[in-house]
C-alpha cells in the first residue's frame, strides 16, 4: 500500500502504525511522502509504504492455511486510516491475504505488494484468510474511533 496521498492521510496511518509497535520501542512518523523508522536508540530509517514500513520492523508471519471470507457492516464513524495500516500490517504478517473496504477489495501477492480492485456501493468490510472471524474482529476494533 502506498504511503498516501496526503499529509492527513500519512500522519493518522503513522498514529496507527504506532498504536500496532506500542511495547516495541518503535516510533514512526510522516516524512516526505512516506514515513520515518525510529528506534528507541535514535536510529531512524526512511520508508516509502507501509509494506516498507513492516518489512523493516521484520514481522514474519507463518504460512496461510485454508482460507475463507468474514465480513461485516462498515461500523459508522470509523477510521479508515488505521483500518488501512492494520490491513497492511495483518497481510504482512499473514494473518490475513486479502481485505475488503468500502471502495474496494486489496489483494497481497508474496512479498506483501498490493493490488486494489476499485469497487462502489459496498458498506461492508471483510478478511480472507485462515480466521478471518478473530482478523475481523481485531480490525473493527483496531479501527474504532476512541
Amino acid at each position: 500500500m502506498l504511503a498516501g496521498a496526503g499529509p492527513a492521510e500519512r500522519a493518522a496511518r503513522a498514529g496507527a502504525a504506532g498504536r500496532l509497535l506500542t511495547g516495541r520501542r518503535l516510533r514512526v512518523t510522516p516524512w516526505r511522502g512516506g514515513y520515518l523508522l525510529a528506534t528507541a536508540t535514535g536510529a531512524s530509517r526512511p520508508v516509502a509504504s507501509l509494506d516498507e514500513l513492516w518489512a523493516a520492523v521484520e514481522r514474519d508471519g507463518a504460512p496461510p492455511g485454508e482460507q475463507h471470507w468474514a465480513r461485516a457492516p462498515a461500523p459508522a464513524g470509523w477510521d479508515r486510516q488505521a483500518a488501512t495500516v492494520w490491513v497492511a500490517a495483518a497481510a504482512r504478517i499473514g494473518t490475513i491475504t486479502a481485505a475488503a473496504l468500502p471502495g474496494g477489495v486489496v489483494e497481497f501477492s508474496d512479498g506483501g505488494a498490493a493490488h486494489v480492485d476499485p469497487s462502489s456501493g459496498t458498506a461492508e468490510v471483510g478478511v480472507l484468510g485462515p480466521e478471518p472471524e478473530a482478523a475481523l474482529t481485531d480490525l473493527l476494533h483496531f479501527a474504532a474511533r476512541a
